[in-house]
């Protein structure tokens, strides 16, 4: 079979434009083909377990305007609460369920995790007081707080760093389907309001848990380990996957645990320029993903048209945000795309926020505007951070840390979408639009300081970069790494 001369590290991560190392040649048309299939296989997967997992988290704003409010007897700060303390417990397991995920299996964890949830979800449905919503959102943030970080990592084992953009994007696009399919299923499953003695928000709890078990299964049927032992790849795949991944051997350490690639992550100051944007845009996502419902029905519409009225407006941010993905992995662009769509965003709530409450539908187009430069700047952060970390545990950490920081900010929007000022959550929408221009301020400071470390890098002479490479350099680390901008 005829053999190419390109080498599989001109991806987004530009790993290293030196290597030269003439045995590690791949068929470009063989590897897209290799691609396609991971794609059919794999990325699905993915998507429906994070569909699933956005799914069960936010149903609560969904509940909440479809009567669990009045049903149970709470107030505005009580809904505040719940949001926040799913966030606790999420936080606090993130970093720990990366570190663990190759330990103790992805086929096993993963659809270990879903069911876990599912029970929780299905007894939400049965829940009498608020002490016992306090105690079912601690339970659902405890066993979803694995799903991000581990399905970040599990992909890139699969992909390469040019690959990744586009394949995480596939995640935030079902977390935004995940609300128009929110919205659509509340409107149906209200409709069982009264079936067996239960209300139509306790059916939505109910129904959405145990599909959640379904998926539980179908993972735990579908999902490999790793490559070596995907059913799915012939051997010549498989062969071509070794390749893909010895071509970055260099960068992906030992294959053992290792405490010092941890402390590298923690020590490295790129991370918390990185947790400091996620933090900035989660501000945004747990605000919009959790009280969307109840800010579009603070315009006036009612219950069943206000489940109605979300779908198109995830629909479209699911829609743009695939497209800019694709374009930001093939101009290998993460910062300027990440710019303009807080920029966007922060319009959208400048807009929210200024427009009198009468002009209802100047006030539904703000919510267009807002939505997808929200899961924008959250998924290309994520990518970028994986792009930016290497080995495998230095990687593992930095998404841990990064998520279970990023998603404090879910603690924070629970205490500012409280309470209504002249009819809107004044609090709440203004809070974020500050988070989304402080979120620029992060990506211009990530942006500058990797591209002055990759010229630096570029400019090595031969006898620097032996020294670095000789005093232990490696990893991202690596005087060859090139950092994705």
């Amino acid at each position: 079979m005829d053999k190419s001369e390109k080498i599989i590290d001109d991806e987004v991560g530009r790993l290293s434009e030196n290597i030269q190392d003439s045995n590690l040649f791949l068929d470009p048309q063989s590897e897209k083909k290799l691609v396609r299939k991971l794609d059919i296989w794999i990325a699905p997967v993915m998507t429906i377990i994070f569909l699933t997992a956005y799914l069960d988290r936010a149903n609560i704003g969904n509940a909440a305007s479809a009567g669990m409010t009045e049903d149970l007897g709470m107030t505005s700060g009580e809904i505040g609460n719940a949001v926040t303390l799913f966030y606790v417990t999420y936080v606090a397991a993130e970093a720990p369920c990366s570190l663990v995920l190759k330990k103790f299996h992805p086929s096993r964890m993963i659809p270990l995790l879903i069911f876990c949830w599912s029970c929780v979800l299905i007894g939400t449905g049965f829940m009498h007081n608020v002490g016992q919503l306090y105690a079912s959102r601690l339970l659902l943030g405890l066993f979803e707080s694995g799903m991000f970080p581990c399905l970040g990592l599990y992909l890139s084992t699969f992909y390469s760093p040019g690959e990744q953009a586009l394949r995480i994007s596939y995640l935030f696009v079902s977390a935004a389907l995940s609300g128009s399919f929110g919205g659509l299923f509340a409107y149906a499953l209200l409709k069982m309001d009264g079936v067996g003695g239960l209300e139509g928000w306790r059916w939505l709890f109910i129904i959405e848990g145990c599909a959640s078990v379904l998926v539980a299964a179908f993972t735990y049927m579908m999902l490999p380990d790793d490559f070596e032992h995907a059913r799915f790849l012939n051997e010549d795949e498989k062969s071509m996957m070794r390749v893909r991944a010895e071509i970055n051997a260099r960068y992906n350490g030992k294959p053992d645990f290792d405490w010092e690639e941890v402390m590298r992550a923690v020590r490295d100051p790129k991370l918390y320029i990185s947790c400091w944007s996620q933090f900035m845009a989660d501000i945004c996502s747990f605000g919009l993903s959790s009280f969307l419902p109840l800010i579009i029905r603070s315009f006036g519409y009612g219950v069943v048209t206000t489940q109605l009225l979300t779908i198109p407006v995830f629909f479209w941010a699911s829609a743009a945000y695939i497209v800019v993905s694709y374009l930001s992995d093939r101009w290998k662009q993460r910062a300027l795309f990440m710019m303009a769509a807080a920029l966007v965003t922060a319009v959208g709530y400048a807009v929210n926020i200024g427009v009198p409450m009468d002009q209802r539908g100047v006030l539904y187009f703000s919510t267009f505007l807002i939505a997808p430069g929200v899961y924008m700047i959250v998924g290309l952060n994520c990518a970028w951070l994986l792009n930016s970390h290497a080995p495998y545990y230095k990687r593992a950490m930095a998404i841990g840390m990064n998520q279970s920081i990023g998603n404090t900010a879910g603690i924070v929007v629970g205490q500012i979408f409280r309470t209504k000022q002249d009819g809107k959550y004044l609090m709440g929408l203004s809070g974020s639009l500050a988070a989304a221009l402080l979120a620029v301020l992060g990506h211009i400071s990530l942006y500058i300081y990797l591209r002055r470390e990759n010229t630096r890098r570029q400019n090595l002479t031969e006898e620097q970069r032996e020294a670095e490479i000789t005093a232990g350099k490696s990893g991202d680390f690596h005087p060859d790494y090139r950092y994705a901008l």
